[in-house]
């Protein structure tokens, strides 16, 4: 049961960055962050309570944690998925959100000293040559001067996923996946409420971007984000990781039916790149 939700939530996780293309064209990122995480703790909330009363309850230093999980998974992620959608087409920002295996990798051998064997660097490098392949647009002699501030933006989303990923696994030894995401998105929404104040509130809101907001709260987080949690929980970093190989594949898939995008053929090239090589890296 829980390899489905997983695979469930790599599909949520694609529409996502289909439902934040669609809303960042009309609000800026703290302020449409802020109302995703509005509507998702509205529902997290009366759940979590439900679920266990006391819920509100930590020590000190489990209140910490979920602050570093509502700053690096909700506050700085969300900064740069929202920034770098409204900039690079959702198919383009798939591939570089594609990291994030690499990078839990990468600070989990960093925190807990893990080996990274040589195949996991042959996996890291035939991504990292997909990742350049996209940055440059096709041109790799071109690879620093087609780089524009829309992949730099969605290259912090790997990095801020990754300590969300390792702190919830240090969250998690004391409270409850759905617990944790509740903090984080409480935490998480206060710190971009504060921020928000900075944008303007758009004139006009189209319907449709009212729906990927409430997609991005309810689906993309409420769901998804518990059940991402109970993979970690019961498979480890790691195996829970694996399924973010499924994410760009179908956000690829749902930008061309959804959104009509043109995807050209470094792309696809790029994507086979990028996806093989954390497969090898899991795989191995």
């Amino acid at each position: 049961m829980i390899y489905l939700k997983l695979i469930l939530v790599a599909l949520f996780w694609g529409g996502t960055f289909i439902a934040t293309r669609i809303a960042a064209q009309t609000f800026e990122p703290f302020m449409g962050a802020s109302i995703r995480y509005i509507i998702a703790s509205v529902f997290l909330i009366p759940i979590a309570w439900i679920t266990k009363r006391d819920f509100l309850k930590v020590t000190s230093k489990q209140f910490w944690q979920l602050c570093l999980l509502g700053f690096s998974g909700i506050f700085a992620y969300n900064f740069f998925f929202f920034k770098g959608l409204k900039l690079v087409p959702a198919s383009h920002g798939a591939l570089l959100v594609a990291l994030n295996p690499i990078m839990v990798m990468l600070f989990s051998a960093w925190r807990y000293g893990e080996k990274i064997r040589p195949v996991s660097i042959l996996g890291m490098l035939i991504s990292l040559s997909g990742v350049a392949l996209v940055l440059s647009r096709g041109n790799l002699l071109e690879l620093f001067s087609g780089f524009q501030w829309g992949d730099a933006f969605m290259l912090g989303c790997p990095v801020t996923w990754a300590i969300y990923t390792l702190a919830g696994k240090d969250a998690l030894k004391t409270t409850t996946p759905l617990q944790a995401s509740a903090w984080a998105s409480m935490t998480g929404c206060v710190m971009l409420l504060l921020f928000s104040g900075t944008e303007t509130f758009p004139d006009f809101v189209p319907g449709k971007v009212w729906i990927a907001l409430a997609y991005l709260g309810i689906i993309g987080t409420v769901l998804a984000f518990v059940w991402y949690y109970e993979g970690v929980m019961k498979l480890g970093v790691t195996k829970t990781a694996i399924f973010n190989n499924l994410v760009p594949v179908f956000a690829l898939i749902l930008s061309v039916f959804i959104l009509k995008e043109q995807v050209q053929i470094y792309t696809y090239i790029g994507a086979a790149l990028v996806i093989g090589g954390v497969f090898i890296i899991n795989r191995f």
